[in-house]
């Protein structure tokens, strides 16, 4: 277990000496999950740090009026949204559901305050990691709005991301993403099959499969 946590960015430049003299203090909660198990919901408070040790989750964003939700898919070892531990809004942003059998390692709030925070590389780490997230929404906010209905369509996806690469699926109507992307349905539903004529999405009813998502922000988006 030492070794998956130490491949976490959180905890660079910690020696597995150092990283066990803090969780011998602390209570750890170990979590097994099976096949499609929730994990975590959208909306419910963050109180505890929590770390995927084994297996894959797919991570659910479901859009405010419910009309569209994107997935994506989180390989172990991942620290899920240490960031909704903090702020005025302490809550878990997504649904998290299991691809497989998974598990799990989740510290309480109150010994990641009184523990983790007190070790000077881990609170750098955090804070390291923290601002790039928000350095990266920044960029993404302030690239030049595309002028292909593909590269739309990458940047709605891109901004509701996680990260900008690995597998995808936008579950949205097409009058609904048409209408997001203040576009016509026939103009956006040229688009998307031109883009899976070339093997950057796959289409199936009211589902937009990215196998890659990394290709098409390359292809349509250049960022």
């Amino acid at each position: 277990m030492y070794e998956k946590l130490l491949r976490l960015p959180y905890f660079q430049g910690m020696g597995k000496k150092e990283l066990t003299a803090i969780l011998d203090k602390v209570k750890l909660d170990f979590t097994r999950h099976k096949d499609n198990e929730v994990v975590l919901t959208q909306g419910v408070k963050c109180d505890k740090f929590v770390i995927l040790i084994q297996g894959t989750l797919r991570a659910e964003h479901i859009s405010n009026d419910g009309t569209y939700k994107l997935s994506e898919e989180i390989e172990a070892p991942y620290a899920i949204e240490p960031y909704s531990l903090f702020g005025s809004e302490p809550n878990f942003k997504r649904n998290y559901f299991s691809a497989g059998e998974s598990s799990m390692l989740s510290i309480d709030k109150s010994f990641f305050y009184s523990d983790f925070l007190k070790q000077n590389i881990f609170t750098m780490n955090l804070l390291n990691l923290i601002s790039r997230r928000e350095q990266l929404q920044s960029r993404l906010s302030w690239l030049d709005t595309p002028v292909t209905i593909e590269g739309l369509i990458t940047r709605f996806m891109a901004v509701r991301c996680k990260n900008l690469c690995g597998k995808k699926i936008l579950s949205i109507k097409m009058e609904q993403l048409a209408a997001q992307l203040r576009e016509t349905r026939i103009n956006v539903s040229r688009a998307l099959n031109d883009m899976q004529d070339r093997g950057l999405v796959k289409l199936s009813r009211g589902e937009i499969l990215i196998p890659e998502f990394e290709m098409l922000v390359a292809e349509t988006w250049n960022i």
